[in-house]
């Protein structure tokens, strides 16, 4: 079975500890997983064709995952998109996401080569191309109605991502049924309501996964890292990881 193929835009929460970029990742060159404000320039950093993303997948309504999005419509259109591009949000998120895009961009987000909002809430199954999605609710900020995490299938293989979340019932969830689970761990052991530790979470996190699946941290905070536990990856900047 091919392995999961994960390329780090940016691994640090909202704060950008030590300089890294806010987290986002790209599945198998294509199909990206938040859209930090960054997003653009680490494309074109890794080399990756802007106009390659398939799919486009957010988690929540938090500026620091998805404040790179009108710039990436700004290039789509401005730069030869013509190929349609699909854009997976939580249910009640794509009429911000429209009216940012006006206010950032000031161009129309009609598109030529054809823009497919997808909003889903948990519990939904919805197939987006060649990638099967299960969204599942995570506890994270209680102001935005809707926080997801994602379970995502395809060839096979099974690729978690919690999101923004404190530990809760979906991210465990999402533990024991991924292949591989992209986790965030926004700091090392700080306790809040809202994001998980290392310390305290990523040990219970890692335990109820499979013995042979992988665990990648991103949205880092200051001083995370292994901590001694198997099978865990602590993501960097611009690196790329076969899993």
């Amino acid at each position: 079975m091919p392995g999961i193929e994960l390329t780090f835009l940016g691994t640090g929460n909202a704060f950008a500890p030590r300089g890294r970029g806010c987290s986002g990742f790209v599945l198998d060159g294509r199909h990206l997983f938040d859209a930090p404000p960054q997003a653009l320039q680490s494309l074109n950093k890794l080399r990756i064709n802007p106009n390659a993303i398939e799919t486009v997948v957010l988690s929540h309504q938090h500026g620091d995952h998805f404040l790179g999005l009108p710039l990436l419509l700004v290039h789509w259109k401005e730069f030869g998109r013509s190929t349609p591009v699909r854009i997976v949000t939580p249910l009640g998120m794509r009429e911000a996401m429209l009216q940012l895009c006006r206010l950032a961009s000031r161009t129309s987000t009609e598109a030529e080569y054809g823009i497919e909002w997808v909003e889903v809430e948990a519990g939904d199954a919805v197939q987006v191309g060649e990638l099967a999605i299960e969204p599942v609710g995570v506890k994270h900020d209680p102001k935005l109605e809707r926080s997801l995490g994602y379970l995502v299938s395809c060839g096979g293989r099974r690729l978690g991502y919690t999101g923004d979340s404190a530990l809760c019932d979906g991210v465990l969830d999402l533990a024991r049924r991924s292949d591989v689970l992209v986790s965030e761990c926004s700091s090392r052991d700080l306790q809040l309501p809202t994001h998980m530790n290392l310390v305290d979470d990523i040990p219970r996190v890692r335990a109820a996964m499979g013995a042979t699946a992988e665990l990648v941290l991103t949205h880092l905070g200051p001083r995370v890292d292994a901590d001694g536990l198997g099978h865990v990856t602590v993501a960097e900047d611009l690196a790329s990881y076969s899993l």
